[in-house]
């Protein structure tokens, strides 16, 4: 479990954890598993109106962004609004050209690289030398076309 926090949002990355999105108690049991480790675990204060929106991947898992909507009323419990992004593609970022050997299909910005993450075989060897991107929008970034690209 990764855990990042932005603005007013908590991202949780769950490495090869996949949701029962088919059983609703099941999944609820899930969310409410996962919230209580961050409460217990990392002292996370999850109180109020909160907004999850879940993307998730067969091959990486699931990403949780977390946010509180607001808490006015001083609450002691968690409602939550869950919005499911199943089986979505999500990319590696990297600034390490050496990972492209070999890869059909890489998008670059800004001296960075994104690949999907199912041109990888063993995606744990590669993890430390990038980042995960849940919510790749492809239009923003420039293809690359290795036949003519020389760096």
């Amino acid at each position: 479990m990764k855990i990042e926090f932005k603005e007013n949002k908590t991202i949780v990355y769950l490495y090869r954890y996949h949701l029962s999105f088919d059983n609703l108690e099941k999944l609820n049991k899930e969310i409410k598993s996962i919230f209580l480790k961050l409460i217990k675990t990392y002292h996370l204060e999850l109180m109020g109106y909160m907004k999850v929106e879940v993307y998730c991947n067969d091959i990486y898992g699931c990403v949780l962004e977390i946010e509180s909507l607001y808490n006015e009323l001083e609450l002691e419990t968690i409602d939550l609004k869950l919005v499911i992004n199943d089986d979505c593609d999500f990319y590696f970022k990297t600034c390490d050209y050496s990972l492209l050997e070999n890869k059909k299909i890489v998008y670059y910005d800004n001296k960075n690289f994104y690949i999907n993450i199912k041109e990888f075989n063993d995606l744990i060897k590669i993890i430390e030398f990038g980042d995960i991107i849940y919510n790749f929008d492809k239009k923003n970034y420039q293809k690359l076309d290795f036949n003519n690209f020389k760096m």
